[in-house]
């Protein structure tokens, strides 16, 4: 018998979450022990991690506790919310850009649920700020429309920014903002193209496509198997199973 499509590769996971939410699942957990224990349980390494209050309360108060939560932890890397700075809940954003590269994190936005737009009008200080320090963005395939989001894209082609939690008829949006934007990644994780992660990678590369696992909404093994079992060269497999988020935070692989 062969050996495992896994063995040897990195996992490094793009998307996962801590802490509690208002309404969590019988199966769903919170903590960042069961978050490390629901890793070590697939092989995953580590990865980025936001935490609940971000989301559903307060991103300056979930910012600080996701510091906490992740500051004795070699595996668990900081994922910050973001807002733009008018209403001031957050540091300046050179400030705050500067602190989430010294701390090896990325920042994942929620412009639909906070009610704000990603365009320069409201937005562009703190993009700016971000691509500065090329610090990746990270967002939700729902959290904004097509148009804005190649607006952010093309008045910010410096900052990497990776959406999440794909579904399969995005390709003829997709495409053609990956043929103008270098830095626009997608999460392999719900893209569930017909050999769409293997079109993606030989149309546009490898470095395109990161790891994520949407824990503890989803399952991971669905997004591992997407991956290991893509007939890429393992070379290709490896760089998307952990490699490009890894070069993306600025991590040596």
């Amino acid at each position: 018998m062969g050996a495992e499509p896994t063995a040897g590769m990195r996992w490094i996971d793009c998307n996962a979450r801590i802490g509690r939410w208002s309404n969590p699942q019988p199966e769903q957990f919170w903590t960042s022990e069961d978050l490390l224990a629901a890793w070590d349980d697939v092989g995953i390494e580590g990865g980025l991690v936001y935490h609940a209050w971000s989301w559903e309360w307060s991103p300056a108060h979930g910012n600080e506790r996701v510091l906490r939560e992740t500051a004795n932890s070699d595996r668990m890397w900081p994922c910050y919310v973001a807002l733009p700075h008018a209403t001031r809940e957050l540091a300046p954003p050179r400030d705050f850009a500067r602190a989430v590269r010294e701390s090896r994190g990325a920042v994942r936005i929620f412009p639909a649920k906070h009610n704000w737009s990603v365009h320069d009008w409201c937005a562009g200080a703190l993009f700016e700020a971000l691509e500065s320090q090329r610090v990746p963005v990270l967002v939700d395939v729902g959290e904004l429309d097509w148009e804005s989001l190649a607006a952010m894209l093309q008045a910010h082609p410096d900052m990497p920014v990776i959406l999440l939690n794909m579904y399969y008829r995005v390709d003829r949006w997709v495409y053609p903002l990956m043929e103008r934007c270098e830095n626009f990644h997608l999460e392999a994780n719900t893209y569930g193209v017909f050999l769409g992660v293997e079109r993606l990678a030989e149309r546009f590369g490898p470095q395109r496509l990161v790891f994520g696992t949407n824990l503890p909404e989803l399952e991971a093994g669905g997004p591992m198997a997407l991956i290991a079992y893509a007939e890429l060269p393992e070379a290709d497999r490896r760089a998307i199973a952990g490699g490009n988020l890894l070069r993306l935070l600025g991590e040596e692989e």
